[in-house]
């Protein structure tokens, strides 16, 4: 019996940890295209819990990613820019809901992005959208 107690232990905290050991790193391309315009590609990404996604600039232009709307609960997240071409940042998704992002230089063209984490939900705006740093600057400042 103690035998089988230890086991039953065991894979529980085995259990415990598994969703870990299954989450999946996902990239979202920064890209500008021939036509001028600016986009997110994937623009539309769906996956689960605990999931990272890494977003790279696929040229030299300068991009960034900024929350726009989040899950309620969830933490609000902004890059620093992306100054040249291979420039990277990672993000992992730990609360359940819909994402809405956009790059900040770029976002009166239309260059958003949505990440579906489990299921879709009604993202709740970001507080103040008008606090944001620029080019890696480490204050905030105020548009």
């Amino acid at each position: 019996m103690r035998h089988s107690a230890l086991l039953s232990i065991v894979f529980g905290l085995a259990a415990l940890h598994a969703p870990s050991a299954f989450a999946k790193d996902y990239l979202v391309r920064a890209v500008s295209r021939p036509d001028g315009s600016f986009a997110f590609e994937p623009s539309t990404l769906r996956i689960k819990s605990g999931d990272t996604v890494a977003w790279v600039n696929a040229q030299d232009d300068s991009h960034n990613v900024m929350a726009e709307s989040v899950p309620e609960g969830a933490e609000n997240f902004e890059s620093p820019m992306f100054e040249k071409k291979g420039d990277r940042w990672t993000y992992a998704f730990k609360t359940s809901g819909t994402y809405v992002y956009h790059c900040h230089p770029h976002a009166e063209n239309g260059m958003r992005g949505t990440i579906i984490v489990d299921h879709p939900s009604t993202p709740v705006p970001v507080a103040d959208h008008g606090e944001h740093s620029h080019h890696g600057e480490s204050s905030a400042h105020k548009h």
